[in-house]
């Protein structure tokens, strides 16, 4: 850009923008508002340059700037620390005996298998339905009344046929009814001694039996005895 100063005549440069490689988010912003404010004094028009109360203002500007970015990376590293300290003491759940709540269950293809509720009141007809991984019926039938509050029924393991279900994944719903008729809500709760913890983006993940399930859902932690 040419500019005409008393009638001399000044040939101005005027920079392209400036490429800089990915880097480290702090400095790359501090260091690019500095280029920022150093261009617009090179550019500035010599008829109207900028006042010392608007550089004032962009320093002013760039200290703020400054002091959030380094104010982020505290937080960044305090979270750091926070996740840290925190998934350490997830681990110590490790061999606890927990009651969560849910319903699927990993069956190993033998024997029963103690399936636990929690009953809003006592029943006094019941009915447990088991579905497998595809949402197919593998069995149904009634277990009879339940008392109120935390209980367990009992599958023999055998499917409709009466045969030994295979090894596999499966969920169990059970209903119930007062002796009016009323449907009594029944929470499907699941019991066992946690053997495995994951991290996955930084939250940790319990598991029983390789079934992992949300922190969240633990209704109680006992020692394992």
């Amino acid at each position: 850009m040419s500019v005409s100063l008393d009638g001399v005549s000044f040939l101005q440069e005027t920079e392209g923008p400036e490429f800089v490689q990915p880097g480290d988010k702090t400095n790359l912003g501090k260091d690019a508002f500095l280029k920022l404010l150093v261009a617009q004094m090179e550019n500035q028009d010599p008829l109207n340059p900028q006042s010392n109360e608007e550089f004032i203002a962009q320093l002013s500007q760039f200290t703020q700037v400054e002091q959030l970015l380094n104010l982020n990376d505290n937080f960044d590293a305090l979270y750091m620390a926070m996740n840290s300290v925190n998934n350490t003491s997830m681990t110590q759940l490790l061999g606890k005996d927990v009651v969560y709540v849910g319903d699927t269950f990993n069956y190993d293809g033998e024997g029963s298998v103690k399936l636990h509720y929690d009953a809003e009141a006592a029943t006094s007809t019941s009915n447990i339905t088991i579905y497998d991984q595809d949402g197919s019926v593998v069995y149904a039938g009634s277990v009879g009344a339940l008392k109120q509050g935390e209980g367990f029924v009992e599958w023999d393991g055998k499917d409709v046929n009466g045969v030994f279900a295979p090894e596999g994944t499966y969920r169990f719903v059970l209903d119930g009814q007062s002796p009016d008729g009323e449907s009594i809500a029944i929470t499907e709760l699941m019991v066992g001694t946690i053997d495995g913890m994951s991290f996955t983006d930084g939250v940790p993940m319990p598991s029983i039996n390789d079934l992992e399930f949300d922190l969240s859902l633990i209704l109680r932690v006992e020692s394992a005895e």
